[in-house]
């Protein structure tokens, strides 16, 4: 069994939960930026945790199908189309678990709400795993190469239960990405490792609205703030471990949220570290959302 990619969008990339464990040599664990969203696809549709699934940013993704399939989307909301062989075509809701005749076309279209959607099929996709992950690495280049239109992508055996058959976005919490309310989005952030070099006023910075900027990817996502957060000293420190959810301050005071494929070393203080959920929020924020960071308070005071 296997998929057809007839148009793919602006980035379409295989992922999974990733390659934790190889920092040492300069790797990064990398994996789907939404991982809530990546697992509630494989959960919907039965298949291993740790299978593939397709991320794709902004939409734009046809495929189909050479065998019937169940498949799943989640993450960004946004319009969902099935056409049948016969040529008639159903919209779908983000979410809705479908099944799919042989010869049948998915297309996801541009999300009304939030940037990734995730396209999880029954199996899993079988590509060549690199360093035991099948995740793209934008930033080494590692791992599957980016999806275009007409690459076949084989499909697994990673069956692990039955599929949530009738399975509703409306039962289950809705899908990802939308939300934002006029006060913004709030992120929360662990305090530390290096929030002894900053002065209290920083915190109230972070915590007044800013907005995610145009740079934004995989990589980190910079937020322009309220006005820039101050250091007790704007000099850099000797490079340190980082992680995704890092929120370093560089000596302009604007922070820089490190995401999935980030570097594994930086020379900027780190104040704090997202939440693993407030992480997998911001690769869901469009450039200009208004945004907030709110200090968990108790785990480092």
């Amino acid at each position: 069994m296997s998929l057809l990619v007839l148009r793919a969008g602006p980035s379409v990339l295989v992922q999974d939960l990733g390659r934790p464990g190889h920092a040492s040599v300069g790797v990064t664990a990398s994996g789907a930026a939404d991982r809530a969203a990546a697992a509630t696809a494989l959960r919907a549709v039965g298949t291993d945790p740790a299978a593939a699934v397709l991320e794709v940013l902004l939409g734009g993704l046809t495929v189909q199908t050479d065998s019937p399939a169940v498949v799943a989307v989640t993450g960004a909301v946004g319009v969902v189309v099935v056409v049948t062989p016969s040529g008639s075509r159903r919209t779908a809701a983000t979410g809705e678990v479908l099944r799919l005749d042989a010869g049948a076309r998915l297309e996801i279209g541009t999300p009304d709400a939030g940037l990734r959607s995730y396209l999880a099929v029954r199996g899993g996709l079988d590509v060549a795993p690199v360093l035991g992950s099948r995740s793209r690495d934008t930033l080494a280049g590692l791992g599957p190469a980016p999806i275009v239109a007409g690459d076949r992508l084989d499909v697994g055996d990673r069956v692990v239960g039955p599929w949530a058959d009738g399975w509703h976005p409306a039962a289950s919490g809705g899908a990802r990405g939308g939300g934002v309310g006029k006060a913004g989005v709030e992120l929360d952030i662990i305090p530390g490792p290096r929030d002894d070099l900053f002065p209290g006023e920083a915190w109230d910075v972070l915590a007044a609205t800013g907005h995610v900027s145009g740079h934004a990817d995989r990589v980190g996502v910079r937020i322009d703030p309220a006005r820039p957060v101050p250091r007790l000293s704007r000099a850099e420190i000797p490079s340190e471990g980082m992680v995704r959810g890092a929120v370093q301050i560089p000596a302009d005071g604007a922070p820089v949220v490190f995401g999935p494929d980030h570097p594994v070393t930086g020379g900027y203080p780190v104040i704090g570290v997202l939440t693993a959920r407030s992480a997998d929020r911001i690769s869901q924020l469009l450039p200009g959302t208004p945004v907030r960071l709110r200090r968990l308070r108790g785990v480092a005071d």
